[in-house]
């Protein structure tokens, strides 16, 4: 069953670009690409959520990187966090290459790589957090006590 776009989507624009570079350089030759919208910068407004009232507010307006191609008749997308045009194609190729037969195993393996990549910083960042970690406790006096 082929991995879910969603999930080599998110793996692609949150990864590190050399190593996106070095992945899909393992490849080898892929095929001619025709751009459907080449890699444009814009902003695109960020919204959160207020934990205590759950109300979702503006957040601010974010860069990004936005790129369309088509592969083999497989289209393919690619919407990255600031502006960075040659990851942005990069991910756009490997999107669509992701729904070819030939390609597609390759580019699931990639994305393996890719999420144990991210899964290893999300690691190292925790223990850099638990590193800065205080706890707090409470003295109890003893004249309350009958």
């Amino acid at each position: 069953m082929p991995m879910e776009r969603k999930r080599i989507m998110r793996a692609l624009a949150l990864s590190q670009e050399e190593r996106l570079f070095e992945l899909m350089g393992s490849l080898g030759d892929l095929p001619p690409f025709e751009y459907l919208r080449r890699p444009q910068k814009g902003l695109i407004m960020a919204k959160a959520r207020a934990e205590a009232t759950k109300v979702a507010f503006n957040l601010g307006e974010v860069l990004v990187t936005r790129c369309s191609v088509s592969v083999k008749g497989r289209i393919g997308h690619a919407y990255i966090l600031g502006d960075v045009p040659e990851k942005c194609l990069a991910a756009a190729l490997a999107e669509a290459l992701a729904q070819d037969e030939v390609y597609g195993p390759g580019i699931e393996k990639m994305v393996l790589c890719l999420e144990e990549d991210l899964a290893r910083a999300r690691a190292m960042e925790n223990i850099q957090t638990q590193k800065t970690k205080v706890e707090f406790f409470t003295l109890v006096r003893g004249e309350d006590e009958n």
